[in-house]
């Protein structure tokens, strides 16, 4: 599995990972879970993730992880990352990841289209 991140994610995860300290570690944890099911709804003790597909009208392969474990807030966070999962069907082995998009629920609404639409529009 190889995982990638964008440039904004980059920024908006340095930022949280200052107020949220376990942020680094939760995440790890969060790879290691969509190393093991990228898609599925996967329901571990103590680490609760859910993955939907995102409800827009872009590619089937667009993600959000809802409920992100993240010890420091203690319990099921509201923190969203919002990823795209591709597999290249020659190669089965090939997987990969793209996180987009990292953000608390309480500081915006919902994930950034435009931003999906830029990087990833055909």
């Amino acid at each position: 599995m190889i995982f990638k991140k964008l440039k904004e994610f980059k920024k908006e995860f340095k930022k949280l990972s200052k107020k949220y300290r376990s942020l680094s570690d939760d995440f790890i944890d969060l790879e290691n879970l969509l190393e093991i099911s990228p898609i599925w709804d996967i329901l571990p003790e103590n680490h609760i993730v859910q993955i939907s597909w995102l409800w827009e009208k872009i590619e089937w392969d667009f993600y959000k992880v809802r409920r992100f474990y993240c010890k420091t807030l203690k319990s099921k966070s509201d923190i969203r990352i919002i990823y795209k999962y591709s597999i290249e069907t020659d190669i089965i082995e090939f997987c990969e990841i793209n996180f987009i998009e990292i953000y608390h629920k309480n500081q915006r609404s919902n994930h950034d289209i435009e931003r999906i639409k830029k990087h990833y529009s055909k």
